[in-house]
C-alpha cells in the first residue's frame, strides 16, 4: 500500500478522533449567554424581545402565547435581532444556522455540532491545504492530528458561536489565495479562483468582522512578494466583492449600527476597567503596558500547542530563570553540532536538562517544556533557513504573518480602545491552523537533523500532550477558566426540562408565569440596560414549546427566580427555581 493510500486511512481515524472528542459530552452542559442570543438571533429575536412587540410589548396587552412568540419574522426583524443581539455581526452564521435548525432541530447537541461539522472540515481542509502547498503528507498527517486535539478547537466546536464556521472559511480563503499566487508564478490565466476568493472574502466578513485581518496578511504577503501585475490589481477587484457585501451590511442591513455599538462598548469597558475598586479586575482591566503584556502572553503561548498552559503551571523566579539559562545553552548546542557534526553537544542538552529536572523545585516536565520550545523555535528558523528561495520559503512568511498578525492587531486594538475587554484567544483563533504547521515542521525537522535529541524532543512533547489531555478534559467537563469561561461545570440546560414539564402540566385555563431578572450591568449592550422588565427567561422557554401551542403565559415583575404554573383554581405549582445566576449561565 503507497503512502498516499495510507495517508487517507490515517486521516480518516484522525477525524474520527476529532469527531469523538468533539460530541463527548456535546450536550451535558448547559448553554450560556452568547449561545442564547445566538439561538434567538438565528431566529429572528431579539434579546429582550424587541422583534417581537406582538409578544411582549404591545400596550394593554399582559399575556401571549407560544404561537405568538414564533409568529412569522421578516427580514427586518432578523435585522433587529442582530443588530441588538449581536452588534450587527455574523449574519451569514446565523443564516446558515437558521436553516441547520430547520433542518436538524433546536436541541443542544443539534445546534452544537454545526460547529463540530466545521470544526472536522478544518481538519480535512488542513491536511489538503499542507499536502498541495507544501508537498508533505507525513507533515499534513501531524497537522492534522495536533488540530484533532488541539483544546481551543475543541471548547470552540462545543459552542453554537461563529467562530468554527469562520475558522474554516478563513483556511479555505487562504487556500485559494496561494493557489491564485502559484498559477500566477506558472503563467496559468485564469478568473475562476479571483472569483471564488472575491465570494470567500464576503462570507468571510459576514461571518466574523476579525476576518478581515486574515486578508490584511494576504494583502501584506502580496505587498512583499509578489512582483507579477496581475495579482495587484485583480486580487483588490475581486475583493470589491466582499467590501460590497460588507458595506451593504452596515449601511443597509443588520450591522448599520455597528460601529456606534462598538464605540459605546468602548465607552462602557473603559469606564468599567478604571473603576477604583475595580470589580471586574482580570477581566476587564486598564490597557496598560503591564495588564496588556499579562494578558497576551498566554495568547501567544497557546497558539502553540507545544507551549499550551505553561504560563499557568510556570511558579518561581529561580525556576524560570533556570529554565531560560537552559534553554539558552540548549540553542547554543544545537547551533554548535550544526557547526562541526559532533553529536557529544546534543548529549550535553540531554544533560543539563537531566540536572534542571531534578533542580526545578516544581513544574518539572512544564520548565522542560520551555526549553523543548525553545529547540523547536531554533528548529524552525534552520528549517526556515535551509527552505530554498521561492514559492516554499515565502509561503512561510505567510504562515508566520498569519500566526502572529491577528493577535497583534488585537493588542493595538485594546491600547486604541484603553480595556483589555477584547484581548482574548477567541477573536485571532484564525491563526490557529498556521501556528499548528509551523510547530509540525519544526518537529519533522527534528527527526531529520538531529538525532538522537529528536527522542529527547519527541518524549518531552509527548509529555506535553499528556498535560493538554488534562486540559481537554477539562474543557469537556466544563471546568476550563480560560476555555469554557468558568471553573464549575453547568448542568444541563434547564429550559427544554422546563417547556417539556409545562407541556405535560398544562391545561386549559392555566396561565404559564415568568419571572423577571435583571442584570445591574449588561455588558457594553445599549439596548438592553436600562430596560425595566426582563423577558428573557420567557423567550428562552418559549424556544422549547410546540409552535402552535396556545399556552398563556405572562412576566411577573417581582418574581426574580421561579417559572410558576398558575392553575385556573389560583394554585400554584413551582416549575423551576432558576436561582440567581446558578442556571442563568
Amino acid at each position: 500500500m503507497n503512502l498516499t493510500r495510507l495517508s487517507y486511512i490515517f486521516l480518516f481515524f484522525t477525524i474520527l478522533l476529532g469527531l469523538g472528542i468533539r460530541v463527548y459530552n456535546l450536550d451535558k452542559h448547559g448553554i450560556f449567554l452568547d449561545e442564547k442570543a445566538t439561538i434567538l438571533i438565528s431566529q429572528g429575536m431579539a434579546l429582550e424581545g424587541n422583534s417581537q412587540k406582538n409578544c411582549f410589548y404591545t400596550v394593554g396587552k399582559s399575556t401571549f402565547t407560544p404561537k405568538e412568540f414564533w409568529a412569522e419574522k421578516n427580514l427586518d426583524d432578523f435585522y433587529d435581532s442582530i443588530r441588538r443581539s449581536d452588534i450587527g455581526n455574523s449574519p451569514f452564521y446565523y443564516l446558515v444556522l437558521h436553516n441547520w435548525i430547520k433542518a436538524f432541530g433546536i436541541s443542544d447537541y443539534s445546534i452544537r455540532f454545526l460547529s463540530v461539522f466545521f470544526s472536522c472540515l478544518t481538519i480535512i481542509l488542513l491536511f489538503f491545504f499542507i499536502k498541495e502547498h507544501l508537498n508533505n503528507l507525513k507533515l499534513a498527517l501531524l497537522a492534522c492530528i495536533l488540530m484533532a486535539i488541539e483544546p481551543f478547537f475543541i471548547a470552540i466546536s462545543q459552542q453554537t458561536r461563529n467562530y468554527s464556521m469562520s475558522f474554516f472559511l478563513t483556511l479555505l480563503a487562504t487556500h485559494i489565495f496561494l493557489k491564485i499566487i502559484k498559477n500566477e508564478e506558472t503563467e496559468i490565466k485564469s478568473l475562476k479562483l479571483y472569483w471564488f476568493y472575491g465570494i470567500l472574502s464576503a462570507l468571510c466578513l459576514l461571518s466574523h468582522f476579525l476576518t478581515a485581518t486574515v486578508f490584511m496578511v494576504h494583502g501584506l504577503y502580496v505587498l512583499l512578494f509578489v512582483r507579477k501585475s496581475r495579482p495587484w490589481y485583480l486580487l483588490p477587484s475581486f475583493l470589491m466583492i466582499g467590501g460590497i457585501a460588507f458595506g451593504y451590511w452596515i449601511t443597509y442591513g443588520g450591522g448599520d449600527y455597528t460601529f456606534q455599538t462598538l464605540n459605546y462598548q468602548a465607552k462602557i469597558y473603559y469606564t468599567q476597567a478604571h473603576l477604583n475598586p475595580n470589580p471586574h479586575a482580570g477581566y476587564i482591566d486598564p490597557a496598560t503596558v503591564k495588564n496588556v503584556t499579562k494578558k497576551a502572553i498566554p495568547i501567544f503561548t497557546d497558539l502553540f500547542i507545544s507551549m499550551n498552559n505553561l504560563t499557568a503551571n510556570m511558579v518561581g523566579k529561580k525556576n524560570i530563570l533556570l529554565a531560560l539559562a537552559i534553554t539558552v545553552f540548549s540553542i547554543f548546542s544545537l547551533w554548535k553540532f550544526k557547526k562541526t557534526q559532533e553529536k557529544w553537544w546534543l548529549f550535553s542538552i540531554i544533560g543539563v536538562n537531566m540536572v534542571g529536572f531534578f533542580v526545578y523545585s516544581t513544574a518539572k516536565w512544564q520548565h522542560l517544556e520551555i526549553v523543548n520550545g525553545g529547540m523547536l523555535f531554533y528548529l524552525f528558523i534552520e528549517y526556515w533557513r535551509n527552505t530554498k528561495e521561492g514559492i516554499a520559503k515565502k509561503q512561510l512568511w505567510l504562515f508566520l504573518f498569519l500566526t502572529l498578525v491577528p493577535t497583534i492587531f488585537l493588542i493595538i486594538m485594546t491600547f486604541k480602545n484603553g480595556h483589555t475587554f477584547g484581548l482574548t484567544q477567541r477573536y485571532s483563533g484564525f491563526s490557529f491552523p498556521y501556528s499548528i504547521i509551523l510547530v509540525s515542521i519544526a518537529l519533522l525537522s527534528a527527526n531529520q537533523t538531529i538525532k538522537p535529541l529528536n527522542y529527547f524532543i519527541w518524549v518531552v512533547f509527548g509529555v506535553q500532550l499528556l498535560f493538554v489531555g488534562k486540559t481537554i478534559k477539562n474543557v469537556l467537563n466544563d471546568e476550563s477558566l480560560k476555555y469554557n469561561y468558568r471553573d464549575k461545570a453547568r448542568v444541563e440546560n434547564p429550559y427544554p426540562k422546563i417547556a417539556l414539564e409545562l407541556t405535560k402540566q398544562y391545561q386549559t385555563g392555566d396561565t404559564i408565569v415568568y419571572p423577571s431578572y435583571l442584570k445591574t450591568f449588561y455588558e457594553g449592550d445599549s439596548y438592553v440596560n436600562s430596560i425595566k422588565r426582563s423577558v428573557l427567561d420567557a423567550q428562552y422557554v418559549n424556544l422549547y414549546l410546540p409552535k402552535d401551542a396556545e399556552f398563556i403565559q405572562t412576566i411577573d415583575n417581582k418574581e426574580v427566580n421561579k417559572v410558576i404554573l398558575r392553575k385556573k383554581d389560583g394554585k400554584r405549582i413551582e416549575i423551576f427555581d432558576l436561582k440567581g445566576d446558578t442556571f442563568r449561565y
